[in-house]
């Protein structure tokens, strides 16, 4: 990004909304320009009324991350607004209008609005001071603005609300300027979020929220293997049971439609469906993990090469050679997937728990045969996505449904629907070897990975480690298997971050040195990861001698824009059973918005990976997935929860991503500490129950 657009590329204003001063804020190098100024069709839009009340709307998916509090705060930053007035608006109905796709993901809400959002607050701040001027016969210079008004070096003071409409018929400064940061006064606070009240009250609609006069539920009985097809069913029970209306069947099964959720289920639970044969009939967990490793024989497509890997192996002081095996992983979102539709004279309605507005409303007008812009659709609440929601079948199956009927619809899926049928995070097989020199320094690094297209998932994060390795080879093998796949909180950082960061401890090991000091003497190259290494390991207390039958790690990853370290404290009980006692998480995420915020999502990221690193993994068995609900893939409970401090590292760089940077360090970490206490060396996760016996 930069400084380096006119004001037409970044910001417009107009009176359409309504009285006030409307501002349009457009990202010009996401998807280029809107077609005029009179549409408002940015990619956010600030509203000033003539009441005071300043209303954003923010096209970023709110699921718990923050950032429709943390972006106006940007804007209100600049603005110098009373933030008691600022109001959020939700996502527009119509994306087909909106200047860019509508999307949340990779971390990007906060880096990509820093600057469109700083340059509305300041724009709208200084049209309102010149209308101020022009109001009272000043120069602009004597007039500042001061939370929610403008003042008058002579004591003369205006609100907002009362110089909009004057502010309105000003043009916009074509490059207003911004605060310094020891100016900020909001940005790098910790205030309340916007959503709060209404969540704490009940008020907010999440997606199984929705409730419409006549509408219907439907359930689907899904293939038990994927790719598996519906050859018949027999409806005659399913029918019987009391409020079902209708059984229809669908591209990808057969739907029960009832007038509540318990009528559905337990007509779906009387529905008899053959379902032919899966063509992944017999792939299991255990056949994908040879199959991976037959393949990983075989040189693979090469991703980076630096120097001569190969060479450098055979002439090394010494060796070490490693094998990691990471499980298909589910997004577990606490609220199912669901979708609720409307399909009545050629125009659609959709509600739907969302992160891709745009690709919901395209997916919902192809399977209604209309135009997108036919499509009405209301993005509420989302209660969890990690990369889930990105995927748009929910929204097929509920327009499917409901254009085969003369009511709204709301699809619900069942805890076990929802795991069984997802787009998982890549089963990946990893085979690392690694030379040193005589005094214990890498002279090479060789990793192959193995997994399912695409590379963004199987391969990402595993390119450019945070070390000196003067030989580095990294290759692949992409191997489509029929497995649905999809992103994953912080995509292939999850498993690559746990991989490089468990070899390089193996390293450190195989040199006699401490693994923090082996890490830091190799980072000269990545000092913003050395500094939260450091604050990580001095908050850490690192150095300390623990007790018996506990050990200290240590893990240091870069992503999306910002460099995360976690130092973890565990317990190993006699029986092999591992606790987390502590987690110690240092985070350079240039400039903070909202420490809160930010110490939430790393907590959360904590939360997550602990989970899948102690607890749960998804197994492939006869073409379908084995688990179903938190009976057999659980989740971390609140008595295993860690103690779990977050510090920042103070810098002026520009915001990176926060929802995803604080998972891929955990399980590394973790395992690390786990090898300090036993001398155990984890490859695979979870971590296996019989630890003690390996």
């Amino acid at each position: 990004m930069g400084d380096t657009y006119t004001r037409r590329e970044f910001l417009e204003t107009g009176l359409s909304a309504g009285a006030g001063l409307a501002i349009a804020v457009r990202f010009p190098w996401l998807e280029g320009l809107a077609s005029a100024p009179a549409d408002l069709n940015p990619a956010a839009w600030v509203h000033i009324g003539t009441d005071g009340l300043v209303h954003v709307i923010v096209d970023e998916t709110e699921m718990g991350q923050g950032t429709s509090t943390a972006l106006p705060m940007i804007l209100a930053e600049e603005l110098d607004a009373d933030w008691t007035k600022i109001r959020i608006l939700p996502p527009p109905e119509n994306p087909a209008g909106w200047v860019r796709t509508i999307s949340t993901g990779g971390s990007t809400s906060i880096r990509y609005g820093w600057d469109p959002f700083r340059k509305a607050g300041a724009a709208a701040r200084e049209m309102l001071r010149s209308a101020a001027a022009q109001a009272w016969g000043v120069d602009a210079s004597e007039c500042r603005a001061e939370r929610g008004a403008i003042v008058h070096a002579g004591g003369r003071r205006a609100e907002y609300g009362s110089l909009v409409e004057r502010a309105a018929r000003l043009p916009v400064p074509e490059d207003p300027p911004l605060k310094s940061r020891s100016d900020f006064t909001l940005v790098g606070t910790p205030v309340h979020r916007l959503d709060q009240r209404d969540k704490v009250v009940g008020e907010t609609v999440f997606g199984t929220d929705v409730d419409l006069p006549g509408m219907l539920v439907a359930t689907v009985a899904l293939p038990p293997a994927f790719g598996a097809q519906v050859r018949g069913y027999d409806d005659a029970r399913a029918r019987r049971v009391p409020g079902v209306v209708d059984v229809v069947q669908i591209p990808d099964g057969v739907a029960v439609l009832a007038r509540n959720t318990w009528a559905a289920l337990k007509g779906r639970d009387a529905l008899s469906v053959d379902w032919a044969p899966s063509p992944l009939a017999g792939m299991s967990s255990v056949s994908l993990f040879q199959r991976c490793a037959d393949l990983a024989e075989r040189d693979g497509n090469v991703a980076r090469r630096a120097g001569d890997a190969r060479s450098a192996l055979s002439g090394a002081a010494r060796t070490l050679e490693a094998v990691y095996r990471l499980p298909f992983l589910d997004h577990a979102t606490m609220e199912p997937m669901n979708c609720t539709a409307r399909v009545a004279g050629g125009k659609v309605e959709v509600w739907a728990p969302t992160q891709v507005a745009t690709a919901a409303q395209q997916e919902a007008a192809r399977v209604a045969g209309v135009k997108p812009q036919d499509v009405t659709l209301h993005v509420t609440m989302v209660g969890g996505g990690f990369g889930r929601r990105l995927q748009t079948d929910y929204v097929t199956f509920a327009v499917e449904i409901a254009k085969r009927v003369d009511a709204p619809v709301q699809l619900f899926w069942t805890r076990e629907d929802t795991t069984r049928h997802g787009f998982y995070r890549p089963l990946t097989y990893h085979h690392l070897r690694g030379g040193l020199d005589g005094a214990g320094s890498p002279v090479a690094w060789h990793h192959r990975i193995v997994g399912p297209p695409t590379t963004g998932l199987t391969v990402a994060g595993a390119e450019n480690p945070p070390y000196a390795l003067p030989n580095f080879l990294l290759d692949y093998h992409l191997d489509d298997w029929g497995v649905p796949v999809g992103a994953w909180r912080s995509v292939g950082n999850t498993h690559n971050g746990f991989v490089i960061e468990s070899f390089i401890d193996e390293l450190a090991a195989a040199a006699g040195v401490d693994p923090y000091e082996y890490r830091r003497q190799l980072m000269d190259a990545a000092p913003r990861l050395r500094g939260a290494l450091d604050l990580a390991a001095a908050r850490a207390g690192w150095g300390e001698a623990l007790g018996p039958g506990r050990g200290r790690g240590i893990a240091a990853v870069s992503s999306f824009g910002s460099h995360v370290a976690e130092v973890a404290d565990v317990t190993v009980a006699p029986d092999g059973t591992v606790r987390i006692d502590r987690v110690v998480c240092a985070v350079d995420c240039g400039q903070v918005i909202n420490p809160d915020i930010m110490a939430a999502n790393m907590e959360g990221a904590v939360t997550l990976a602990a989970g899948y690193t102690l607890k749960h993994g998804i197994t492939l068995e006869d073409g379908g997935v084995r688990e179903g609900n938190f009976t057999d893939y659980p989740i971390l409970r609140i008595d295993e929860m860690p103690a779990v401090e977050v510090y920042a590292v103070d810098s002026p760089e520009p915001p990176g991503g926060i929802g995803e940077p604080g998972v891929p360090p955990l399980a590394p970490a973790v395992t690390n500490a786990i090898f300090a206490a036993t001398g155990t060396r984890i490859r695979t996760l979870p971590v296996p129950t019989d630890l003690l016996k390996q």
